[in-house]
């Protein structure tokens, strides 16, 4: 779970992301999109060929091949529903696969100055797209992470749905500094749920529980501060065993210690890390 900077991922990124894919299927039912929810996830990848049979084996998901300029886009379904995007960074040689979350925000620009402030990098400047003005940071710990201020509503399911993405994770060097600068990006509280094995699991909340912080312990080597994706699946030890066959690797496997068997994370072809949970567990 190495990362590589996202120097050269241009603003046609973004714009794949919000020019179409965050369109909610009917605008009838929909709720105000708060700051600090997850709105999208973009797998950043050096072959899309390898990567959409990885995620079209495992979850089942099918694939519309389209472009943003002269880059490839593709959007990932579930069933009917747009649950990702899929970029292509085969030409950018600093540019390492990962997943990469975006959370909303209020006002981008006034969020990218703060980052600014309190230590961070701006990877991708803030720029305007038919659905939000939206930008790429690193964190003060090298965490990239999307930015979006949502011009529209997005519909949010109040029990997801297995394939689809239902939760993140920031996996801190400092678990300190990272709950001081992400309460002040995502207007978020925060408490302690869990603490066995010697961890403190921070929830991050708003008006819902929205992400999970926890820090790596010293034991983690190789592993840089990053946003974790989880897909919710119905049995993970069961697509575990399916990930090597599809190309993957199975990074952490389920143990009872560990949410009572019922999380897995998996590598992609490419080496992008995903959690894979039952929920409740």
């Amino acid at each position: 779970m190495t990362r590589k900077w996202i120097t050269t991922l241009s603003a046609l990124v973004i714009a794949a992301a919000f020019a179409t894919a965050i369109a909610p299927d009917s605008a009838d039912a929909a709720d105000p999109v708060d700051p600090g929810r997850f709105v999208w996830h973009d797998l950043l990848t050096k072959d899309l060929g390898a990567a959409k049979r990885f995620y079209g084996g495992l979850f089942g998901w099918r694939f519309e091949d389209t472009k943003r300029g002269e880059r490839p886009y593709v959007l990932a379904r579930s069933g009917s529903t747009l649950v990702a995007g899929m970029v292509d960074v085969s030409a950018n040689a600093t540019t390492g696969p990962q997943w990469l979350s975006y959370m909303s925000v209020a006002d981008v620009d006034r969020s990218v100055a703060q980052v600014r402030t309190d230590g961070g990098k701006v990877l991708v400047e803030a720029a305007n797209f038919p659905n939000a003005r939206a930008a790429v940071i690193a964190d003060p710990q090298g965490a990239p992470l999307g930015l979006a201020q949502v011009r529209q509503r997005i519909p949010e399911a109040a029990d997801p749905l297995p394939g689809h993405f239902f939760w993140d994770e920031y996996l801190a060097r400092d678990a300190g500094k990272a709950l001081d600068f992400y309460k002040r990006l995502g207007a978020y509280e925060s408490a302690i749920s869990d603490s066995r094995l010697g961890i403190e699991y921070h929830i991050l909340r708003t008006t819902r529980a929205r992400a999970g912080l926890f820090q790596l312990p010293a034991t983690a080597t190789g592993v840089e501060p990053n946003w974790l994706p989880y897909v919710l699946a119905s049995d993970p030890a069961a697509l575990a065993a399916r990930v090597d066959s599809l190309g993957g690797r199975v990074l952490l496997p389920a143990a009872p210690e560990r949410r009572n068997n019922s999380l897995v994370v998996i590598a992609d072809p490419g080496g992008a890390p995903l959690a894979l949970q039952k929920f409740p567990f």
